[in-house]
């Protein structure tokens, strides 16, 4: 009896109303959101969450009441579609139709759910005439410390953000790091100009020195980034002196200690994504509507080089025609640097065609039943004609 009533329950019109009532509010909720947050948290929070935390009061007291995220009305309109099936439809020439339009949603449901586990999203900026092998992550940092060996090898072990916590500690052979301080986002100014709203903490070695540093909000803006800061401990076994760093991705480049007999380096940098392959700007060119500033069409002439499989050949990528390269997916994004930069959006996502495949069922299912209504009704004229 219960397992009779559960699946009459899940396999109800009335849930499936619910749910899409639940959906709307979300969506309702996560764009008004978007102008304190910013969309990449408001996808993060709200879309691709099982619970979604909505703060009702923003900038005042901190407020916050849970919805059923992204994640959780997606898992249950699969479950819901599913056991409507199961319990309701049968195998009927006359239901092909639907049975198409479903199973693309499904389909579509099920692509978003893996999209949001596996897709990633990084960007490559690449200046003419240079070669890169990595791509970066706009939003995310990671401490890279570097072990440089006697001849010139260097070993780099990267540390991500999430492990970026005020007291963690991560043993190295030789010496430990540890985070004293740590802020997502921050500002920055030398020492004889901050005022008391700066943290108390300094560094006492690297070129951090004589700088104050204070915690900022989350930065919501597409173009703008978080500046990271940590102040970091070298603590040598022993127990001997420790020095504090300051390190930040708002520096550019490396400091350097040594510790355990070796030369190290260490920096916090914008997290990376190594590719087997590289890529070299060859040209960029910027196109603009005759007699003005506003970009008409730009696009990069790169050379890909992957040594593994041995292909070396030239490829242009411009708006609307990417560049699709063993699972990623390079797109124009923008230029930099008077028209010597350019910046690629790169895209992981291993299910990007089942959205295709989706929409595709779902059209030719609605092209099933109007063709079958279609049917009936002329089949009705033609009787009554008769």
């Amino acid at each position: 009896m219960m397992l009779q009533a559960a699946g009459k329950f899940l396999s109800s019109l009335r849930l499936t109303v619910t749910l899409l009532g639940f959906a709307m509010v979300l969506i309702f909720v996560g764009t008004i959101s978007q102008v304190t947050l910013g969309i990449h948290e408001v996808v993060a929070l709200f879309f691709r969450s099982w619970i979604a935390w909505w703060d009702v009061m923003p900038g005042e007291r901190e407020f916050k009441i849970p919805l059923p995220g992204g994640s959780l009305l997606g898992c249950l309109l699969i479950v819901n579609l599913l056991a409507a099936h199961g319990s309701r439809f049968k195998l009927r020439w006359n239901k092909a139709g639907m049975l198409l339009i479903h199973s693309g949603i499904l389909l579509m449901l099920i692509g978003e759910l893996f999209t949001g586990f596996l897709g990633k999203e990084a960007q490559m900026t690449v200046n003419e005439g240079q070669t890169m092998n990595y791509s970066t992550f706009p939003r995310e940092v990671e401490l890279a410390v570097i072990e440089v060996s006697g001849d010139g090898m260097e070993t780099v072990q990267a540390i991500p953000q999430s492990r970026l916590k005020e007291g963690a500690a991560f043993p190295f052979p030789g010496f430990t790091l540890r985070i004293d301080r740590h802020f997502e986002n921050s500002e920055i100014l030398e020492e004889k100009v901050a005022n008391e709203s700066f943290d108390p903490m300094r560094a006492t070695a690297g070129a951090g020195i004589g700088y104050a540093v204070r915690s900022k909000p989350r930065e919501t803006a597409m173009d703008r980034r978080d500046l990271a800061t940590s102040f970091i401990s070298v603590v040598p076994d022993g127990g001997a002196a420790p020095g504090r760093w300051l390190l930040t991705n708002a520096l550019v480049g490396t400091q350097s200690f040594e510790a355990g007999g070796k030369s190290w380096k260490f920096t916090i940098r914008q997290a990376r994504l190594y590719h087997p392959f590289s890529i070299k700007l060859l040209d960029f060119s910027h196109d603009r509507y005759l007699g003005t500033n506003v970009p008409k069409n730009f696009s990069s002439k790169i050379r890909l080089m992957n040594p593994t499989s041995g292909e070396d050949r030239e490829d242009l990528i411009y708006m609307n025609h990417p560049l699709r390269y063993q699972g990623l997916t390079f797109f124009q994004s923008g230029f930099a640097n008077d028209d010597t930069t350019t910046i690629l959006q790169v895209v992981k996502n291993p299910v990007w065609t089942l959205p295709y495949i989706s929409c595709a069922m779902v059209s030719l299912g609605l092209l099933w039943v109007f063709s079958m209504h279609l049917r009936k009704a002329v089949a009705r004229r033609k009787a009554v004609a008769a």
